[in-house]
């Protein structure tokens, strides 16, 4: 048995493989997503034949529309037909990896291309000719004969020599497919448009690399260009080294800023990108639908290998939001806080230093291994570095917004204490400022800081807490001015930082944002000549009083913390819009009498402290700041 098997085994008989005439179906129709990235594979490999300009064109041939794709290539030979496009995954473009001319990365390595035209219709007809040839090389495909159950190589395809037609560049290729599979209709343009718009970044490839469309619809032909040209209100640049260092450049409101880090090298190589954010919104004519009106094809983080798109990353919907900007931007805790159809980005790799970043078999996309995640995280962070910034401009904005009101609000009361005489503030303040000369005699040493602050990333509440404990959610082991526990709930949110200490003659905090003080100034008035200062204090207790008078402070406060102000407050409506300005501020009637009614009392009650609790002097001095705050009403709502 032994020796029967050996000599079979030694017959001679070997296996070869054979390919059915039904692949260009597989790799065309089966394989390409859709009709608009069969005609950008066959973009790129106008793009790979050092084409300069590439023309599609949709026209009527033969009583029907098809498409011309005509590129000023390098052109093919005879051999060239042979042994590159007429040979399957040859290994040309994996061997020769730069275009020979323009030097260019070459983009296709896969062979999908060719078979591009048989997703794309039934018939191609190929034209080609290199420089200084006189006739053009002609071949008729005609993808419908090809029967599953025969072999690809059985069939010929003639070659034929034909004149050049008169306005045929002297070098190139053109593609005509016929019998188009799908009725190109407007929509399908302006999306083919869209996208082909953003093929080539324009901001980092030379203008050597043209695109012209033509249809039928004359707004939408002509040269396609880049439809955001250096408006953005906010731009983050940033390069990453072989060796792991960081290059970023912010750019906002007109400054720059740089900054330089020195990490550890990424399991991806090297990179260039940029962020940019248009906060004041695009207009109509920016806006690239693609005929959906609830796609922008404008905006994303789009991915450039080598200069090229890489598809489809920064593409609307699910599958190109590979940053998860969409899908996690209202979630709670989540990084993103930017408007995700306001920032359009683009991210430069390429072949050479990024190697184990590898197109998928579709095209359509890069393999999702460790690289790839890596390069997302590392993306995720420069958008959050964004978002950030945007953010802390936001709680800048909504600060001076939230001045603003509280100015307005207290603006009655500022002017009805100029009206007032009180020769008990004017003793008072003059004894306050013997103590403090007289204690300023002696060494004073600082108090070392009791509470520490801290801060809510969601709700963007701040507290203050006992140095010796660590709170979990927000607000909890909140503790009022007084030290005693605060009664004023969170919004349950987890994700909580501690606040560096701000001292109150440091107008910027760490990283630029504007200090909002705990305590909020009105413009000063003067009682019998003497400063006194109504503000709103958040320091304050939740069971202090409403208000108080100050005489060693010159200072009359409100208490921005007490459960009457919060409520008249919220009568009002304390959400401002974003961009609201000072005169389209909503009405704060509600609070403005609170601060008048609270600041008369206070005015009153120490009167009828300083008196030796004379019940009159509380009732005169309470209603005459009332009736003097009362009187400017009709200024503020004049304003």
């Amino acid at each position: 048995m032994a020796a029967t098997n050996l000599a079979l085994s030694s017959a001679g008989e070997s296996l070869r493989f054979r390919t059915g005439a039904a692949m260009p179906s597989r790799l065309g129709s089966e394989q390409l997503k859709d009709e608009v990235t069969a005609v950008i594979e066959l973009v790129k490999n106008a793009y790979d034949a050092d084409a300069t300009n590439v023309r599609l064109d949709f026209r009527d041939s033969e009583a029907e529309l098809a498409l011309r794709i005509q590129d000023d290539g390098a052109g093919m030979t005879r051999s060239d037909l042979h042994d590159k496009w007429a040979w399957l995954a040859t290994e040309n473009k994996v061997r020769e990896d730069r275009s020979p001319l323009l030097r260019r990365r070459r983009l296709g390595q896969k062979g999908v291309g060719r078979f591009a035209t048989e997703k794309l219709g039934r018939v191609l007809i190929l034209r080609t000719r290199v420089a200084g040839q006189s006739h053009v090389l002609q071949v008729r495909f005609n993808w419908e004969v090809l029967a599953g159950d025969r072999e690809l190589g059985e069939y010929e395809f003639p070659i034929a020599a034909r004149k050049p037609d008169p306005l045929e560049p002297e070098h190139g290729t053109r593609i005509e497919i016929r019998n188009l599979r799908i009725a190109w209709n407007r929509a399908h343009v302006e999306k083919l448009r869209a996208q082909l718009a953003r093929l080539i970044d324009p901001e980092e490839t030379a203008t050597d690399f043209t695109i012209h469309v033509f249809s039928p619809w004359q707004d939408l032909s002509g040269r396609l260009e880049s439809p955001l040209v250096g408006n953005e209100t906010h731009r983050v640049s940033f390069a990453l080294h072989e060796d792991g260092r960081e290059e970023i450049e912010i750019s906002r409101n007109g400054q720059i800023e740089r900054r330089v880090s020195h990490g550890t090298r990424r399991s991806f190589g090297a990179l260039r990108g940029r962020l940019r954010y248009f906060g004041q919104g695009l207009a109509k004519s920016e806006r690239g639908r693609g005929g959906d009106p609830d796609a922008d094809w404008n905006v994303g983080v789009r991915i450039f290998r080598d200069g090229c798109r890489v598809r489809p990353y920064g593409e609307p919907g699910h599958e190109g939001d590979w940053l998860q900007i969409y899908r996690t931007r209202y979630l709670k805790g989540s990084r993103f806080r930017l408007k995700p159809h306001y920032l359009e980005g683009a991210i430069h790799i390429s072949k050479y230093e990024n190697p184990d970043l590898r197109d998928t078999t579709s095209r359509e996309g890069i393999e999702a291994n460790d690289s790839f995640r890596s390069l997302v995280d590392f993306v995720q962070e420069k958008v959050a570095l964004l978002s950030d910034l945007l953010h802390d401009e936001e709680l800048r904005e909504e600060r001076s917004r939230m001045s603003q009101r509280y100015s307005k609000a207290m603006d009655p009361l500022s002017k009805g204490l100029s009206q007032v005489r009180s020769e008990e503030y004017r003793k008072a303040v003059g004894l306050a400022d013997k103590q403090m000369r007289r204690s300023l005699e002696h060494t004073v040493h600082p108090q070392p800081t009791r509470n520490a602050h801290w801060e809510c990333v969601d709700c963007r509440d701040s507290w203050k807490v006992p140095k010796e404990l660590t709170p979990s959610h927000c607000r909890e082991h909140s503790v009022g001015r007084d030290g005693k526990p605060s009664t004023k709930p969170g919004c349950g949110s987890s994700n909580i930082r501690r606040k560096e200490n701000i001292h109150r003659d440091d107008p910027e905090r760490p990283g630029g944002l504007q200090a909002m003080d705990d305590v909020l100034t009105g413009i000063p008035a003067y009682v019998s000549g003497i400063q006194l200062k109504p503000l709103v204090d958040w320091e304050m207790g939740e069971n202090d009083e409403e208000a108080e008078v100050r005489p060693d402070r010159r200072e009359l406060a409100i208490n921005g913390r007490h459960a009457a102000f919060r409520a008249a407050d919220r009568l009002d409506g304390n959400e401002t819009a974003e961009g609201t300005t000072l005169e389209a501020l909503r009405a704060v009637a509600a609070l403005t009498i609170h601060v008048i009614d609270s600041a008369s009392q206070a005015w009153g009650r120490w009167h009828y402290r300083q008196s030796g609790n004379q019940w009159d002097r509380f009732l005169t001095k309470a209603a005459e700041l009332k009736a003097a705050c009362l009187g400017h009403l009709h200024q503020l709502d004049e304003s």
